[in-house]
């Protein structure tokens, strides 16, 4: 009865699939986000033998200065390892206490991600962090390290947002991507299985942009270390200019992401409710029906009381006598 209801209504389901334009936007996004992420790691840790996004190699560095107590040096890795984590517990607080997830991308995410890009850049000019003619080794590590600050949090904000969507791929990493494809291939040949191919490709793209992104960040290298002059009053925005594409590549994706994948949950969230309407209006008129005919056969069962069954048969009395 409520399924042919809702199919003469034309909304008994909501397909959640995604069509191929939908995943190749999707896709082109992700694949940006992964070159991004390479090409800003291999760039900060030749400068500065950091990560900003992949905290097991910056653990396995703590470690190592940790073993050789290099005090101020295990003090900035610690900094870059837990304001990564601050930056991804304060983006999900906000994303678990705030309904509209809208304002969280647009009033959060991008600001905090740009903000935090343009201070990074900052603290450089600042300190002479890094900096060309004095690359000897001497403000290239301890406390002239702390310009990475900003780049850490908004690396956190920035890897925590991705994960919450749809798609949920992380492209600042691909450790966890290097499994999917073999495994997919295996289960192609050996049962037959095709459904995992598609996130198997998708996976070795993500690791295939990874690396272009870091052999791009390694070929920049020589051209980033000279622009970090030590002349006063030249500003060199290098994280500013990562941080607005990482912003607007967090825009691009929430959008489509919206599009794609949170209009389908509310309108299958609307089709659930006039299902369960449906089927709580049909109970109601089963429940009348059923009162009307026990009200009907008790009526009927007092009567029977009052006046017999054989009195109401005509020349049944008669012939009796």
């Amino acid at each position: 009865m409520i399924p042919s209801i809702l199919n003469t209504m034309g909304i008994a389901s909501i397909s959640t699939a995604l069509t191929s334009n939908e995943k190749a936007a999707l896709f082109a996004i992700d694949s940006a986000f992964s070159f991004s992420w390479g090409f800003v790691n291999a760039t900060v840790y030749l400068l500065t033998g950091r990560f900003c996004t992949m905290m097991s190699g910056n653990t396995l560095i703590l470690a190592i200065e940790t073993s050789d107590w290099k005090s101020e040096e295990m003090m900035v890795t610690a900094t870059l390892i837990i304001l990564y984590v601050c930056g991804g517990a304060v983006y999900d607080a906000l994303w678990i206490s705030f309904k509209d997830k809208g304002r969280v991308v647009k009033l959060f995410v991008i600001p905090t991600i740009v903000i935090m890009g343009i201070l990074a850049d900052v603290l450089q000019y600042m300190m002479g962090g890094c900096s060309a003619g004095v690359h000897d080794g001497a403000k290239c590590s301890g406390k002239y390290l702390y310009f990475l600050s900003p780049v850490a949090f908004l690396s956190g904000v920035a890897t925590s947002y991705s994960s919450t969507h749809g798609d949920g791929i992380a492209t600042n990493m691909v450790t966890g991507h290097m499994k999917v494809m073999p495994t997919a291939i295996l289960k192609r040949i050996l049962q037959g299985e095709s459904t995992t191919l598609e996130k198997g490709r998708s996976s070795a793209a993500i690791t295939t942009f990874f690396f272009l992104g870091c052999l791009s960040g390694a070929l920049a290298y020589d051209p980033i270390l000279m622009s970090f002059s030590p002349r006063k009053g030249y500003y060199t925005p290098i994280f500013t200019v990562f941080s607005c594409v990482i912003a607007m590549l967090c825009f691009l994706h929430y959008s489509l992401c919206e599009q794609l994948f949170l209009s389908r949950e509310l309108e299958q969230e609307l089709v659930e409710r006039m299902r369960t309407s449906l089927m709580q209006v049909n109970k109601s008129a089963c429940s009348t029906d059923i009162e009307e005919g026990l009200r009907m056969m008790v009526a009927t069962t007092e009567e029977e009381k009052v006046h017999p069954v054989s009195s109401r048969i005509p020349g049944r009395s008669n012939s009796m006598q």
